[in-house]
């Protein structure tokens, strides 16, 4: 059952449940979740009068202007943080973990879940994909600030954008919380800010106040014809923080992410996107710099300081989502193995993947190099995460109605609304393919190629490992077990219903013939993280032959350690300097009607560049073999 559990303590990785802490994450969550969406003013407004090709009229003004805010509210406030946020799966968030509580990795794969694996898989993609933009977009929207204050700064625009991307890429591994804590402050002080500017606007021109009714986005969408329709492939920049939101929940909890986004982040947005509105009614030619022009004179120079810092912390917030999303995945088996760090002792969501963090940085530079500018860079954006946006409403509606038992009379309405929302994203952005969205499309088709391939092939390799083992009965009736064995073997296996390795190491009968046997099994489970005291499940089948179920969360790194400590507590001995652990080298060859040859080379190169499974379970060097197995896929 999902749920939602925010007081642990610290010896399960979570944070008590205080009023404090609450404060304490929501000011960190300022920080890491809300930089995105923070920021999107420096660009969104700017962006849908020139998608709409319209003039800064009145009636032009209050209509978009009321299609940002009923965005927000219908999509951020509605669908995320009051439906989907509370959908956790034992405090995780994001488009993968609906797809563990949809499909439990254990059936990954099967026929009636398959074609929610690939949705969810290239949803995921998808969001990564637009992710690399937005430190690109966000960080060079603001030093562009610079420019407007004087012409003669244009040429440093992306050599300061390039640098602050590669400083912003360099501290991650610090972690974090430890990065929410250090950016945090910046982000209230912006937040604040915009409002503050937003506000003053709007005292001078209340006018504006009137986008508050719908009815003038229903106007302006109804009148404008096929620009009214396009207009919301611009208004969706204003919500591309909101699927990283749902992702990134995991590392400072629901109650945290709420407070900051109604206490602070919402208000500031809608008074800077109305304060906006106010000073076009007044200037027109502020079309040019919008956000800029609402603070002009002296306080140019100071907002574009801050500005240049928000967007550098904006990028977090995809950033920490991409760490989410690769450490799911690997738990999941829809992506090889990469180094997982946990970076916080308190906060058992946090985590820094090194790799994913170099593949960002490189794609973030060069985005930066290529497009030069923020114009150009918001023709590219927002296509990809429309479409995990409404990935993640397809596999809700699916948690809904299979998990959480929803009626599907009240489900097909409320998820049909949000679909239809969706798709009308998805559709009105189609059209920025050829002016640059086919770079996250192209990336996210990679991804999606790589998880699927490296999800096919662990199936088919699982499936023809197990044609190669000899089952426990079998193997027992035909190999009499010792009396006094003079070690323990510890056979990994993905399948403890037979003894791997025998069919092709036929050498390993007379060294099994003297020792004990152990098959030891790891196995992912539909929850984040399982309590030591039900890690393990051991079978003693024979006096030296037993077998050890150990599982683990699909958020938890395979360590050997805690299936050692596991099984101290149920006086299972497994550290004596007498156990070595065998585990399995395969070599993929072809076989007749297998897999396609491009599938099998790409499988076979992900297997040669995936982090090793010793390494995950970080067993020593000195008490660990590797077999050599062909395997036929």
């Amino acid at each position: 059952m999902a749920r939602s559990s925010q007081c642990r303590g610290p010896k399960t990785g979570c944070v008590v449940n205080s009023s404090q802490s609450k404060a304490a994450l929501a000011v960190a969550a300022l920080g890491v979740v809300f930089g995105d969406i923070g920021t999107s003013p420096l660009y969104t407004l700017k962006t849908c009068f020139t998608t709409a090709n319209v003039p800064p009229t009145l009636e032009n003004i209050l209509g978009i202007v009321s299609l940002l805010t009923w965005a927000l509210i219908v999509v951020v406030c509605i669908k995320y943080v009051t439906i989907l946020m509370r959908v956790d799966n034992d405090g995780e968030g994001g488009i993968l973990a609906l797809l563990a509580l949809a499909a439990p990795p254990k059936l990954l794969g099967a026929a009636k879940k398959r074609w929610l694996v690939v949705v969810v898989v290239i949803g995921a993609a998808m969001l990564i994909g637009d992710g690399m933009i937005t430190p690109a977009i966000s960080v060079i929207s603001a030093v562009e600030g610079i420019a407007v204050s004087t012409s003669a700064a244009q040429p440093f625009v992306v050599p300061i954008s390039a640098g602050l991307l590669l400083a912003l890429f360099l501290i991650q591994s610090r972690g974090t919380q430890s990065v929410g804590f250090l950016f945090g402050p910046v982000m209230i002080l912006w937040f604040l800010a915009i409002g503050v500017a937003g506000g003053i606007a709007i005292a001078a021109y209340p006018r504006v106040l009137g986008a508050l009714n719908p009815w003038h986005a229903i106007f302006f969408v109804a009148h404008h014809g096929v620009y009214g329709f396009l207009v919301f492939g611009a208004v969706i920049l204003c919500l591309t923080g909101a699927e990283a939101l749902y992702a990134d929940m995991s590392h400072f909890g629901r109650i945290p992410v709420t407070l900051a986004w109604y206490g602070l982040v919402l208000p500031a947005l809608l008074l800077n996107y109305f304060g906006q509105g106010a000073h076009l009614l007044a200037n027109g030619d502020a079309l040019d710099s919008p956000f800029f022009a609402l603070t002009p004179g002296w306080t140019l120079l100071p907002i574009v300081v801050l500005a240049t810092a928000a967007t550098v912390i904006a990028s977090q917030s995809l950033i920490s989502g991409a760490f989410t999303l690769a450490e799911q995945a690997i738990a999941l088996h829809l992506s090889p193995r990469f180094l997982v760090k946990h970076t916080s002792e308190s906060q058992r969501g946090q985590v820094y993947v090194p790799f994913i963090n170099v593949l960002l940085a490189v794609v973030c530079l060069v985005l930066v190099v290529t497009f030069r500018s923020s114009d150009r860079l918001a023709s590219a954006y927002g296509l990809a995460v429309a479409v995990t946006m409404l990935a993640t409403s397809i596999t809700f509606y699916v948690v809904a109605t299979t998990v959480l038992k929803w009626r599907k009379r009240f489900a097909i309405p409320v998820m049909g609304v949000f679909l239809a929302i969706d798709a009308v994203f998805v559709a009105a952005g189609l059209p920025k393919f050829m002016d640059g969205a086919w770079v996250p499309l192209a990336i996210a088709a990679v991804i999606s190629l790589v998880s699927l391939t490296w999800l096919a092939g662990r199936r088919a390799l699982a499936t023809n490992m197990a044609l190669d083992q000899l089952p426990v009965e079998l193997f027992l009736q035909q190999h009499p077990r010792p009396e006094n064995p003079t070690g323990t073997m510890v056979l990994l296996t993905r399948d403890a219903r037979g003894v791997p390795f025998v069919a092709q190491h036929t050498w390993l009968l007379p060294v099994m013939a003297e020792e004990s046997i152990v098959l030891l099994s790891l196995a992912p489970v539909g929850r984040p993280y399982i309590e030591e005291d039900h890690r393990v499940h051991i079978e003693q089948i024979a006096p030296t032959f037993a077998v050890v179920h150990a599982k683990f969360g699909y958020m938890e790194n395979p360590r050997i350690e805690p299936v050692l400590r596991a099984c101290d507590l149920k006086q299972f001995d497994l550290r004596g300097r007498d156990t070595v652990f065998y585990y399995g080298l395969p070599t993929i060859v072809a076989r007749p009607g297998g897999m396609w040859k491009w599938q099998r080379g790409l499988f076979a190169w992900l297997q040669l560049v995936s982090r090793p499974l010793t390494n995950d379970l970080m067993i020593s060097p000195d008490r660990s073999v590797g077999l050599g197995v062909e395997v036929q896929l």
